[in-house]
């Protein structure tokens, strides 16, 4: 079998462009994730700010996905992947360097949120990239291998941020971050992608363009499968996640060992997406119900030993959010994989963007479900109510869709 044929990260590298993608996506996640210390740190610490400002933080990050992803895809759709992929490298990093010069949280939230909308431009544009560079049998291998950095940004930039702010103001790390974003953009330089095919019909109304994304899930059953179930599996994850430090508290585990908790969930993701990328061409729809049902009773599990007050020994906790991690790449990759192989070239960006709009959204609004859960039955009820929600998710799956 030739290097063509065969499949495998290994395979993947030897191909210079999609060898410079990967390369470029190192700065660009990490400058994602390395200064989100350094902006919790200024906020609450140096502006004396509390709740309400974490919580306006957290709407920043995640609404431009939602409320200017769907549009500002229309323009990456028309422009040419690599321009829109420079740009906006350079674009995120000018805001970032916006952030050491904010005098107050209001003005630094807004800079936030305009790094979102610019970013809500990067991210599908790097589908298309993929989608474009990549030989069809490789893109699932391709889309684990992109997970994992992103992963590993989530993990260590944090942790990176935090270190830095022991012997840095806040502003150096911003503007080291602003620096990543420009290696991302001289890297991004380098990548060359064949020309974008001309859209049927020409172009319309910018409007009536932005719906064409939505559109194509109505088109493709497969496609509309993977939103649904993608939108539906975060959404019983966010149930849970901002509950897992009372869970481990309800254990008896101490602040360390929640600590170790979230790197044992990082660590999951990481293998978890790297595992997924290997498989994620061959049977998309059987990785991700069957990580749904097996993911789904391990949370069942370890819920119901909370509410039946067993002991649970810290290895066998951090094994469970291990699991877990994984089982969240087991989703992502393959729902990337098949918007790349069952999305039209001239309109992927509208696609991914509307699809990361929907999954968005219901991650916006589990969190506060599971809170209320929680605060009503007590936490491992909200566990419990997440991992049913995905043990249905993925027997349903399962049962509607063998052939994907």
């Amino acid at each position: 079998m030739s290097d063509a044929t065969k499949g495998g990260y290994a395979a993947l590298l030897k191909l210079p462009v999609p060898r410079r993608l990967a390369l470029a996506s190192v700065p660009a996640d990490f400058s994602d994730w390395l200064d989100y210390a350094a902006v919790v740190a200024l906020v609450v610490f140096a502006w004396g700010e509390g709740p309400v400002a974490l919580a306006m933080f957290a709407l920043a990050l995640s609404l431009p996905y939602v409320l200017v992803g769907p549009f500002v895809a229309v323009l990456v759709d028309r422009a040419p992947t690599r321009s829109v992929l420079v740009l906006s490298n350079l674009g995120r990093g000018l805001a970032t360097l916006g952030f050491a010069f904010a005098g107050d949280t209001l003005v630094l939230l807004a800079l936030v949120f305009l790094r979102g909308c610019i970013d809500s431009a990067f991210t599908p544009a790097r589908q298309a990239a993929i989608q474009a560079s990549t030989p069809e049998h490789l893109r699932g291998v391709a889309n684990g291998l992109h997970q994992a950095i992103n992963q590993t940004s989530k993990i260590a930039g944090p942790a990176l941020g935090g270190l830095l702010l022991a012997f840095w103001p806040a502003q150096n790390v911003f503007m080291l971050n602003a620096g990543l974003s420009l290696v991302a953009t001289l890297i991004a330089i380098t990548v060359v992608l064949p020309a974008r095919p001309a859209p049927e019909g020409g172009h319309g109304a910018f409007f009536t363009e932005s719906l064409k994304g939505i559109s194509e899930f109505r088109r493709s059953r497969r496609l509309m499968v993977a939103l649904i179930f993608s939108a539906c599996a975060y959404f019983a994850f966010f149930l849970y996640d901002a509950l897992i430090a009372l869970l481990a508290e309800g254990f008896g585990f101490d602040a360390t060992a929640f600590g170790l908790s979230i790197s044992a969930s990082g660590l999951g993701g990481l293998v978890g997406a790297l595992v997924a990328g290997s498989m994620a061409s061959k049977r998309p729809m059987l990785a991700m119900s069957l990580a749904a049902v097996i993911s789904g009773a391990t949370t069942v599990a370890i819920a119901v030993s909370a509410l039946m007050g067993l002991s649970v020994q810290l290895p066998a906790f951090l094994l469970v959010l291990c699991f877990m991690g994984g089982a969240t790449a087991f989703m992502l990759v393959p729902y990337r994989t098949i918007v790349q192989e069952d999305a039209p070239p001239d309109r992927i960006g509208r696609v991914f963007a509307a699809g990361e709009a929907v999954i968005t959204t219901t991650m916006l609004a589990a969190p506060l479900i599971g809170s209320f859960i929680a605060s009503q039955w007590g936490t491992p009820v909200a566990f419990v109510a997440g991992g049913v929600v995905l043990v249905v998710l993925g027997a349903v799956t399962l049962a509607s869709h063998r052939g994907a």
